[in-house]
């Protein structure tokens, strides 16, 4: 659920797009955990104008990942390259006590010298602007004596010409001709489509003007190869760049999410601990459709703790909660609720049941929790509902010795079971889910869907829930009788 929980929340770069894809941890250890953190406090005491300011910054900066792998090849890399660097200097200037940027000016002292002080790609070097005033100088020669031509027809045809070709009747065409000021670009037997004919001093002052644009062309390719070597020389603090570059991209990401989801910074410890946490793709479910949401409060230590209740009474969601909260963490995130703390886990697995049937899903069911138990070192383990693919003796009593098994372990499991016996052996459970209003039409508003801690042994939920769909009652009777007081756990119509 990580990619909904941050779908609104989206990088403004091509590298923090990168890591959403991705998604690799940033906290592996306590040491990049607080590391982290230091920096993050610094981020979130920012005011929302200077983060406006860096968002925008972000938005020019562009993305020069596949250059500074590959090579800056062209003028089009090397544009990319220049807005890159001012914008990240620019970025670095705002906020220098934050992210640790590489020092740039160097680079960017280079680049100005070669093309200019702004983002903007212009090329520029003595020999150049020479070149450039010398284009500018036969330019302007080669247009006054085409417009002297141009004056002489006008003159002669007492008539205003738009361009260099015209057309016009045969007669004055051939007169033109004879005096030698146009040429013939076709003809028909009643009109000319004509060109001013330009003069020997025209071409020569083109030549030089070709000359000259081919001595520009390359000075711009030594430029161009001058500033090619000095990207390549500075490949890897370009690279380094672009890793601070990511940074500032995700820490504004945690910001809005920080503040947009009331958020907490979670803390590291041997006990997990969750207190109003909120699981945002179901707020906005009942946000939208008119429900109360119940925040989740919880702790745990190591081992299995047993979550049961009634079918729809949130014993997924609730796994959902936790994983997605681990994945937060780690991910560098703060976590929506008013607390959170968690040891570090190494990996993070779900297992459900899956939505093969027979043995096909018992197969997989089983296959994925060897998978999981082979993992080393420490895990965060969501089991829903296990065993529920085979037969219920047979799958309790797996259920039963798999939380045995796992009991025993450093690993943090959370178990959500259907089985009375799981329920009735647990050393740590949470009722999820108790009736709150069976008169209601809305089955949402049935439940009170906040957990219990312990035991709860009054909760007859399938049965009352049963009758208030409509079986019979006399099939409602029955189910109850079984359901004795002193067999609350049902062991006794489970033998039956």
């Amino acid at each position: 659920m990580i990619d909904e929980i941050l779908s609104v929340f989206q990088p403004r770069t091509e590298y923090g797009r990168r890591f959403f894809k991705e998604l690799n941890p940033v906290i592996v250890d306590e040491k990049s955990f607080c590391e982290h953190w230091n920096r993050m406090k610094k981020v979130l005491a920012l005011d929302r104008s200077t983060v406006k300011v860096l968002k925008d910054q972000l938005k020019l900066l562009g993305n020069i990942r596949e250059q500074t792998q590959y090579g800056f090849k062209g003028i089009s890399d090397l544009a990319k390259l220049k807005r890159f660097v001012y914008y990240a200097i620019k970025l670095s200037y705002v906020t220098s006590d934050i992210w640790d940027f590489p020092n740039l000016t160097g680079l960017w002292k280079t680049l100005v010298e070669l093309t200019s002080d702004s983002p903007d790609f212009h090329l520029q070097s003595e020999k150049l602007l020479a070149f450039r005033k010398a284009y500018l100088s036969l330019s302007k020669s080669i247009g006054d004596r085409m417009k002297m031509l141009k004056r002489a027809i006008e003159e002669e045809l007492s008539i205003n010409l738009r361009g260099e070709e015209f057309t016009c009747e045969s007669k004055v065409a051939e007169r033109l001709i004879e005096r030698n000021l146009v040429e013939v670009v076709r003809k028909s037997d009643e009109r000319y489509h004509l060109r001013i004919r330009r003069t020997e001093d025209v071409e020569r002052l083109n030549k030089e003007l070709e000359k000259v644009e081919e001595q520009m062309r390359d000075e711009e390719e030594v430029i161009l190869e001058k500033i090619a070597r000095i990207a390549a020389e500075n490949s890897q603090l370009l690279k380094s760049c672009e890793k601070v570059v990511e940074e500032v991209d995700l820490d504004l990401c945690r910001y809005d999410f920080f503040f947009q989801m009331n958020c907490s910074i979670p803390e590291i410890s041997e006990r997990f601990e969750i207190k109003n946490g909120r699981f945002p793709p179901v707020v906005e479910y009942c946000n939208r459709n008119g429900y109360e949401y119940y925040p989740v409060t919880l702790e745990a230590n190591k081992g299995v703790t047993i979550l049961y209740g009634p079918n729809m009474g949130g014993k997924t969601t609730l796994l959902r909660t936790i994983g997605s909260f681990v994945v937060l963490m780690h991910l560098g995130f703060p976590v929506p609720c008013e607390f959170f703390s968690s040891p570090l886990f190494v990996h993070v697995r779900a297992l459900s049941k899956g939505d093969e049937l027979g043995l096909s899903s018992f197969a997989k069911e089983i296959s994925s929790l060897v998978e999981i138990m082979r993992l080393d070192e420490r895990k965060l383990i969501l089991i829903d509902e296990f065993g529920s693919t085979t037969n219920p003796v047979e799958g309790e009593s797996l259920a039963l010795a798999v939380i045995n098994y796992l009991n025993s372990s450093d690993d943090f499991v959370f178990f959500t079971t259907h089985y009375p016996a799981v329920v009735k052996k647990a050393a740590k459970a949470y009722m999820c889910g108790k009736l709150k209003d069976l008169a209601a039409q809305d089955p949402h508003k049935m439940i009170d869907f906040s957990l219990e801690k312990g035991k709860s042994l009054n909760q007859t939920v399938a049965i009352l829930l049963a009758e208030r769909f409509g079986l019979p009652k006399q099939v409602v009777e029955f189910a109850q009788k079984l359901l004795k007081k002193d067999d609350l756990f049902g062991e006794n119509s489970h033998g039956q």
